[in-house]
C-alpha cells in the first residue's frame, strides 16, 4: 500500500508536465521509500523504464541496462517499424555506455519518456566517467529534449557531493532535487493502517518513519507482541538492521556502535561520549556529523534562545534508539530465548519512559501540520524544544516543545505521557517555564496528553484565554 508523499509526487507531477527536459535527483537513507515513490509515480505513464544498478562490474551493468533500454519501442516517425525493439542491431548489448546513452537521449528527441535510475551511486562505482557522460550529453541535447532523467541513490555522501556538489560534472545540469525523509508519525499511522492514537505513537516510538520498518510490525497486535516477535528475536529483521545499516553505511562500524550506544546511555555531547568510549573528541565530532548525515543523529540546541552554544546530540531514528536501549542491554536473555518476557518487562517497567521523548517529537509535528493546514496562523522559523538555567532559582528547567513563527509569535507546550489525567500545576508550571524564553510572556500555550485533564485543568485552561488542551486522540482525529 502506498500512502502519503503528496508534496514529492506533486513537484515530480510538476515537472512532468512541463515537457522539458528534466534531470531530478532524488535521494534519502536507505529504506526511506526511494524506490516506492518513484514506481507510484511511473505507475501511469506510458514511456516510463525503471534501471537498478548494482555493485558488480562495469560490464555487468551495462548489459543490464541495455536490458531496460531494450524495452524502449518505437513510434511513428522514428523512421523503423512502430513497436520495434531500439536495441543496436549488432547484438542485445550496447557496446558502450556511450551508445547506450545517446540512444536514450535521442529518444527523448521524440516523444516525453522517464527513465530512472535507481541506486545510481552503484553505477558510478562500476563506471566512473558516467557523470561525466551524462554532462556531456545533458549539455547536447537538453535545449531539444524532452526526458525525463532520474538519478536515486541511497548514499547520502555520494548524491550531495557527486551530483549536487560544486566539483560535479552534473554540477548545475540538475532541474530538481528531493531529499526523501521518513514519514512523521501521521503518514507512519496510516501506513501502519491503525485508528487508535496510542498504538500508532507507540509502534512509531519502536521504529520511527521508514516506511520498511513499519512494515515489519503489525498493527492488530499489541505492543508487547510486537517488541516479543519483531523486534527483539535475534533473527528478526528489525533485530538486526541498525547494525546492518551501519556496516553497509560506514568505515567503521565498531566505533560507530559505541558512539550510539553512549548516546542511548545518555551521554549528550561529544566529550562526554568520548570520555566513556575512549574515542577522542575531534573523532566523535566527526563519526555524528556522519550519523547526522544518515538521519540516526540529530544535533540540538535550544530554540528561541540567543545563547546557541549548549549543543545536544541525540538519536533521531526510533529503531536505532530501542536497539541500543532495550536490545543491547538485554541481549543475553534475548539469545537465551526469552524475548516474551523481556517483552513484558520493557512494557511493564519501562516503555512508557521511553516513549515520553517521542510524544514530545509527534506534538512538534502535529504543531508543524497545524500551522500548513491554516489551523495555527503562523509561519514557522524554529520549532524544537528549550533548556537553560532558571535565573531566579539557578535551577534547570525545560521546555517540550517551543515554536518561533515569522512574526516574533511563540508556541511552547508540556506534553505528558501516562496514564492519568493532566492537572492544573502542570499549567502553572508551564506559564512560569514560558516566561523564561523569548517571547514566552505573551505565547499561545499548549498542553499535550495520552490520557486527557482533569477537569480543574480545563476551567483554568478556558478562563485563560491562551491555553489549548490537545490528546492524542485528537491529534490524530
Amino acid at each position: 500500500m502506498f500512502v502519503g508523499r503528496e508534496r514529492e509526487l506533486n513537484e515530480l507531477e510538476s515537472a512532468y508536465k512541463s515537457d522539458a527536459f528534466q534531470m531530478i535527483a532524488v535521494y534519502g537513507r536507505r529504506r526511506v521509500g526511494k524506490t516506492a515513490l518513484l514506481n507510484e509515480f511511473i505507475s501511469d505513464k506510458q514511456d516510463a523504464y525503471f534501471f537498478t544498478a548494482q555493485q558488480t562490474t562495469a560490464r555487468d551493468n551495462l548489459e543490464a541496462l541495455s536490458i531496460t533500454l531494450g524495452k524502449l519501442r518505437a513510434y511513428p516517425g522514428d523512421g523503423v517499424r512502430p513497436g520495434t525493439s531500439l536495441f543496436p542491431s549488432n547484438g542485445p548489448v550496447y557496446q558502450s555506455y556511450q551508445d547506450a546513452l545517446v540512444a536514450l537521449f535521442e529518444m527523448g528527441q521524440r516523444q516525453r519518456t522517464v527513465f530512472v535510475i535507481d541506486e545510481y551511486p552503484y553505477l558510478a562505482e562500476s563506471y566512473p566517467a558516467i557523470s561525466s557522460l551524462l554532462q556531456t550529453l545533458i549539455d547536447r541535447y537538453k535545449a531539444t529534449s524532452r526526458l525525463f532523467l532520474v538519478l536515486c541513490g541511497s548514499s547520502m555522501s555520494f548524491m550531495e557531493e557527486q551530483v549536487l556538489g560544486e566539483k560535479s560534472p552534473l554540477y548545475g545540469r540538475r532541474t530538481a532535487q528531493i531529499h526523501l525523509r521518513p514519514f512523521d508519525a501521521f503518514s507512519a499511522s496510516e501506513l501502519l493502517g491503525t485508528d487508535d492514537s496510542v498504538a500508532a505513537i507507540e509502534l512509531y516510538a519502536l521504529v520511527g518513519g521508514i516506511p520498511l520498518y513499519l512494515e515489519q510490525l503489525d498493527a492488530r497486535r499489541d505492543i508487547q507482541w510486537n517488541i516479543a516477535n519483531r523486534l527483539l528475536p535475534p533473527d528478526a529483521f528489525l533485530s538486526n538492521e541498525p547494525e546492518n545499516f551501519l556496516f553497509q553505511e560506514v568505515r567503521s562500524p565498531a566505533r560507530y556502535n559505541a558512539i550510539v550506544g553512549a548516546l542511548a546511555s545518555g551521554c549528550v555531547r561529544p566529550q562526554e561520549i568520548s570520555d566513556r568510549t575512549g574515542i577522542s573528541s575531534a573523532l566523535v565530532s566527526q563519526y555524528l556529523e556522519r550519523l547526522e548525515r544518515l538521519s540516526v543523529v540529530r544535533r540540538t540546541v535550544p530554540a528561541v534562545s540567543r545563547k546557541k552554544r549548549q549543543v545536544r546530540y541525540e538519536i533521531s531514528d526510533n529503531l536505532f534508539r530501542f536497539h541500543y536501549r532495550f536490545g543491547v542491554k538485554y541481549l543475553t536473555a534475548i539469545e537465551a530465548g526469552m524475548s516474551a518476557l523481556v517483552a513484558e518487562r520493557i512494557v511493564s517497567e519501562e516503555f512508557s519512559t521511553f516513549v515520553g521523548p517521542v510524544f514530545e517529537d509527534v506534538c512538534r509535528q502535529w504543531l508543524l501540520r497545524q500551522a500548513a493546514s491554516g489551523e495555527i496562523k503562523t509561519i514557522p522559523l524554529e520549532v524544537g524544544s528549550w533548556w537553560g538555567t532558571n535565573p531566579s532559582t539557578r535551577e534547570q528547567e525545560e521546555i517540550d516543545v517551543v515554536l518561533r513563527g515569522a512574526d516574533g509569535d511563540v508556541v511552547v507546550g508540556e506534553c505528558k505521557w501516562n496514564n492519568a489525567p493532566v492537572d492544573a500545576s502542570v499549567l502553572g508550571r508551564l506559564k512560569k517555564r514560558a516566561s523564561l524564553i523569548d517571547g514566552g510572556e505573551s505565547a499561545e500555550l499548549y498542553l499535550f496528553s495520552k490520557s486527557g485533564f482533569e477537569d480543574e485543568c480545563r476551567e483554568r485552561a478556558r478562563q485563560a484565554g491562551n491555553v489549548h488542551l490537545v490528546t492524542a486522540k485528537e491529534m490524530f482525529g
